[in-house]
C-alpha cells in the first residue's frame, strides 16, 4: 500500500511568470481523473483560472558520458606515485589529502580520487588506465631487476629450477 504525502506540492505557482508548473509525470497522473494529483491540479487551476500550464524542463547533469577508472584505488595510486621521479612530494601530497578527508569526516576516496586525477589528468582528457598499468607493471619489474642479488651461485640456480619444475608438476 503507497501512501501519498499531503505535503508535497507537485505543481508549482509561479506568480511572476503567471504559470503552473509540473513535471510531466505530474501531468499525466493528474490527467487520469481522481487523485490527490489531479485535485491539487483543479484547485490550482480555479485558484488562478489565467495562469497557462507548463511542463518543467529535465535537468541533464551533462551531455559528456561519466568517466570510470576500473581498478583506480588506494594502492593503485600509491604504486602509481612510485613510478614518478618526484615520488617523495607526491606521497606526501597523497598522505596529506588523504588524512584531511579523513580529519573533516569526508568520503575519502572519492577526495583523493579528485585529487588524483588533478595531479595526473590536469586537461581532463581522461587519465590512461592500461598505460599507468603499463607503468606500474614496468617500476615493479625494473625494482625487481634491482634488487636481485648480481651474484647467482650454481646452488641458487638449481634451487629456482626445483620449484619452477614443482609449480608444473
Amino acid at each position: 500500500m503507497t501512501t501519498s504525502n499531503k505535503t508535497t506540492a507537485r505543481f508549482i505557482v509561479d506568480f511572476i511568470n503567471k504559470k503552473i508548473v509540473g513535471t510531466k509525470a505530474s501531468f499525466d497522473k493528474a490527467s487520469k481523473g481522481i487523485s490527490p494529483i489531479y485535485e491539487e491540479l483543479t484547485m490550482k487551476t480555479k485558484a488562478h483560472p489565467t495562469f497557462a500550464l507548463e511542463v518543467k524542463e529535465a535537468k541533464h547533469k551533462s551531455d559528456k558520458p561519466k568517466r570510470t577508472y576500473d581498478g583506480l584505488n588506494f594502492a593503485f595510486i600509491v604504486d602509481y606515485i612510485k613510478t614518478k621521479g618526484n615520488r617523495e612530494r607526491l606521497m606526501a601530497d597523497y598522505q596529506a589529502v588523504r588524512l584531511y578527508a579523513e580529519e573533516q569526516k569526508m568520503s575519502v576516496y572519492p577526495f583523493v580520487k579528485k585529487w588524483f586525477l588533478g595531479e595526473f589528468d590536469p586537461d581532463g582528457e581522461g587519465f590512461d588506465m592500461a598505460k599507468a598499468e603499463k607503468e606500474i607493471s614496468d617500476w615493479k619489474i625494473s625494482e625487481a631487476v634491482m634488487n636481485a642479488s648480481t651474484e647467482t651461485t650454481e646452488n641458487d640456480i638449481d634451487t629456482i629450477i626445483s620449484i619452477e619444475e614443482k609449480k608444473g608438476a
